[in-house]
């Protein structure tokens, strides 16, 4: 082998090595030397670079060179660094120490990196022929997880072969807590397998492990792997194991997981969900429930109190449920489909709500599937939407399919003349439009019978009377579900008049209205005496429209008062008056014909009875003639103070007394008595930036009787000056004390994003432990009176919620309620959590309120060992026993 390039030192053979001065000697001053080798023919695939800070010695006859202080090799993707290197060009091996100082430190730790893989040991020994490697003393890291070694060997296929190891996640020289294992095998970013292995917490060996682990450490996070189920008690179903399964990563865009729960007292639960995703253009999720509930008194040994139930449990059920959420990215001139299903059986979420807050308030789950398109350079958009509704009854509703066509709002000035606005008052008219049909079907069969009590006769397709639900829907059922159908289809004008000035200071805002409805029956009425019944006729088609007029004026006061005082300038009281006008006609005048007065024979004293009825289903306008004109009275009151960080005097900021202070109320000419309506008075104000104080109240302006009904004759003619009576009233104040609300705005932003399911309250969430202290305080006051003899309620709570650090480490969180007026706990819940660097320990207390219990759980802090925890519950879901 020849040597390219060589230092003239070198050529002499005149360089001896030397020892290491010591590290507070004065730095040597021999210029560094380098050396680079080219590659010859033979084992060496490229050139070899290395170079060393204090001397370079090259054994010719034996082919060995060492490199001493600072010592560097670059050959390839594989470079090395140490205090003292080793290069054998016989055995092709690499070898690298450390060396140690006067004060016997070891100085110059080799480091050695191979492509994205870097390893630091006391000793590394490496064959650049065949690229294995044995390396003593080293830790390594494979993804989250350390590997610390006795010995470990690298093969040519990047593996690594450990003797006598600790696996953690812990980033400290010496782990809090690790995994020892004999023999570990780790394939960079893939996995890390090992044989038997126990679990060591503080140098404490403890019983837990298992034969072998398997520990995934994917480049890109996602893997398939086990899914280790939890352990807890529920007291209506048991002993559980919860939520263990398996995850396949199917690729980057597409995981999937099938989980389970299996309860001691009988049943299961099966889940199957699937997350996909790809990159602008659509992500979403898709699942299926499937639910076996047993409930079986006999396996309790006692019976259960049916009061604590929301509603009667049955003794074996299965159920299902199918959720499906999809969208899309937004891109202009594209269609959008998006997906939002959530579809169930009817017991689902009754035997799901002892798991699940969400399930178990849940009134209705509503599905749509949609696909909207806006037409570029154009008005115009449309729509498709096939909807479902179910109630927690499990009755369903659909709605298939949907379909819409509007037109946006366009100048009716710039279309019909193509002319630029001049600025006329006529050129602000507008026009819009919509159109929307819909075909609904629902699962209700109807029964035979009126709402007068006696039995219809249905001519074609009668549908008047009361209903009863199905409990399922089969393909048998659909011809009948389909006939009794609804279809309809509406227009709606959205016609804009403009804003206009008046004598410079009123705004006039004059509005109209119309719309259209086509539906596919029409009823009429006739009443059979000799049967006692009414005959109801169907028409297939019927028409029903509805319009409306009016006008607001509004304007804006301003007064200021000048104080001219040390901190206070000026206070500014800023009121906003306004009047709206309403009209709309009686609909149920004979002349419009979408109402109908039956005649239903007389009375006992030979009087007439008429009933009117609405010809339609639904979508027929209000009756009776509304001309309504409304007021309210708006206040803001501030002050305008100088600034504390400026010493001019020329600095000013504003500062709200009240935010927001208005009265508001309404009168009906056209009703024939009690024409006022109630007055509302509302005031909202924000105090030192930490005090909300929110108050809401009610006035009826009416006189009532002994039964507390509305007579109509106003309190100011009674004795007494007395304009209006309490009916209802609310303060709620709340105060957040952490320091930090002083110094920033805590208001609530108005695009907060909406709230996913909720999560089990004893599970532990995660905690910030910046944040030294948050406490805040709310105080809830109601007053409602009662009507006629009956008592006035109030409701009288105080609630308290913030968290603690007692140490860096340490943290209390609490929360609870107080009812003054029964002078009880109505909620609480404390939460103990410490911070074990690289484990967590949390505890969790909830004494009151509809699931009760605790938890106590110590997990590792790593994603990737979220399995590995110690876990003691109990929860109640607010069930006794007796």
């Amino acid at each position: 082998m020849q040597l390219a390039v060589l230092s003239p030192l070198l050529a002499t053979g005149q360089i001896m090595p030397r020892t290491l001065r010591s590290a507070s000697a004065k730095q040597d001053t021999v210029k560094q030397d380098s050396v680079r080798l080219a590659a010859p023919q033979g084992d060496i695939e490229t050139t070899i670079k290395y170079s060393a800070r204090d001397s370079i010695q090259l054994e010719a006859t034996s082919r060995i060179v060492h490199l001493y202080g600072d010592a560097k090799i670059n050959y390839g993707s594989m470079s090395l660094q140490a205090a003292y290197i080793k290069i054998d060009y016989e055995t092709n091996l690499l070898t690298a120490t450390s060396l140690t100082d006067s004060t016997g430190k070891d100085i110059g730790v080799p480091v050695f990196v191979d492509g994205a893989e870097s390893y630091s040991a006391k000793r590394i020994a490496y064959n650049f022929k065949t690229k294995r490697g044995r390396i003593a003393e080293v830790v390594t890291q494979q993804g989250e997880g350390f590997i610390h070694s006795e010995l470990v060997k690298k093969n040519e296929a990047n593996e690594i072969f450990g003797l006598h190891n600790k696996y953690t996640t812990c980033n400290l020289a010496h782990p809090h807590f690790y995994i020892s294992a004999g023999k570990i095998k780790a394939i960079p970013n893939d996995k890390v397998m090992s044989g038997p292995f126990n679990l060591v917490i503080g140098d404490i060996p403890t019983p837990l492990g298992f034969l072998f682990g398997l520990f995934p450490t994917p480049k890109n996070n996602r893997s398939s792997g086990v899914i280790v189920p939890s352990f807890g008690e529920n007291s209506l179903r048991g002993f559980y194991l919860m939520n263990g399964g398996y995850y396949l990563a199917l690729n980057d865009y597409i995981g999937a997981s099938l989980t389970g729960d299996v309860y001691s007292l009988g049943g299961y639960d099966l889940r199957l969900s699937a997350d996909y995703r790809k990159r602008y253009a659509y992500q979403g999720s898709f699942g299926i429930d499937h639910t076996y509930f047993k409930y079986d008194e006999a396996d309790r040994g006692g019976s259960i109190s049916t009061n604590d139930l929301p509603g009667i449990l049955p003794p074996s059920e299965r159920t299902y449920r199918v959720r499906w959420m999809h969208s899309p990215v937004a891109k202009p001139g594209k269609g959008r489909l998006t997906a939002s299903v959530d579809a169930s059986t009817g017991q689902h979420n009754r035997i799901a709500g002892y798991n699940s807050t969400a399930d178990r308030l849940a009134a209705t789950f509503n599905s749509s599937i949609s696909y909207q398109k806006n037409i570029q350079n154009s008005p115009f958009s449309y729509s498709v939407k096939l909807r479902q509704g179910q109630t927690s009854g499990g009755l369903m509703n659909f709605i298939l399919p949907d379909v819409s066509f509007g037109m946006t709002s366009v100048s009716l000035y710039e279309v019909l003349t193509k002319n630029v606005p001049t600025g006329r008052w006529y050129e602000d008219f507008t026009f819009g439009y919509n159109f929307t049909a819909s075909n609904e079907i629902s699962q209700r069969i109807e029964a035979g019978r009126n709402r007068f009590g006696a039995s219809n006769r249905f001519g074609d397709v009668g549908v008047i009377g009361a209903s009863a639900e199905a409990d399922t829907i089969s393909l048998n059922d659909f011809q009948a579900l389909w006939k009794n159908g609804r279809r309809s289809a509406t227009h709606n004008f959205n016609i804009g008049l403009g804003s206009y000035k008046l004598f410079k200071y009123f705004n006039l805002s004059p509005s109209v209205s119309y719309s259209e409805r086509w539906v596919d029956r029409k009823f009429t009425y006739s009443y059979n005496p000799d049967s006692n019944a009414v005959d109801v006729d169907t028409t297939r088609f019927g028409r029903v429209y509805n319009y409306s007029a009016g006008a607001s004026l509004s304007t804006n006061i301003y007064g200021t008062v000048y104080v001219r005082g040390k901190r206070v300038e000026a206070i500014r009281h800023m009121i906003r008056p306004s009047l709206s006008y309403s009209y709309q006609p009686d609909f149920g005048d004979p002349f419009f014909g979408f109402y109908q007065n039956l005649y239903l024979g007389e009375d006992t004293n030979g009087r007439p009875i008429y009933q009117q009825l609405s010809r339609f289903e639904s979508g027929a306008p209000s009756t009776g003639l509304q001309s309504f004109l409304s007021f309210g009275l708006q206040n803001n009151i501030e002050m305008k103070v100088k600034a504390k960080s400026d010493t001019t005097g020329k600095t000013f900021e504003k500062v709200s007394i009240i935010d927001n202070l208005g009265i508001r109320g309404g009168y009906n000419f056209a009703a024939d008595s009690l024409k006022m309506s109630q007055i509302s008075l509302n005031m909202n104000t924000r105090l030192f930036k930490i005090i909300n104080v929110g108050f809401t109240s009610n006035f009826n302006p009416y006189q009532t009787d002994s039964l507390g009904r509305n007579i109509d004759r106003y309190l100011l003619s009674g004795p007494g000056f007395k304009p209006a009576r309490l009916t209802n009233a609310g303060l709620q104040i709340s105060a957040n004390l952490n320091p930090q609300a002083r110094r920033s705005d805590t208001s609530v932003p108005s695009n907060l994003p909406t709230l996913g399911q909720d999560t089990n309250p004893f599970e532990p969430q995660y905690v910030d432990f910046k944040i030294p202290w948050t406490l805040s305080i709310d105080y809830t006051v109601n007053f409602n009176r009662g009507l006629g003899r009956a008592e006035n309620t109030i409701n009288n709570t105080l609630g308290v919620d913030g968290d603690l650090n007692i140490t860096d480490k340490w943290k209390i969180s609490y929360y609870a309620h107080y009812d003054l007026v029964e002078q009880q706990i109505a909620s609480a819940r404390l939460n103990i959590h410490r911070d074990l660097h690289c484990w967590d320990m949390s505890i969790s207390w909830t004494p009151f309120g509809y699931v009760r219990g605790y938890n106590i759980t110590i997990n590792a802090r790593s994603s990737l060992l979220r399995d590995l925890k110690l876990t003691k519950r109990s929860s109640s879901s607010g069930i006794n026993y007796r």
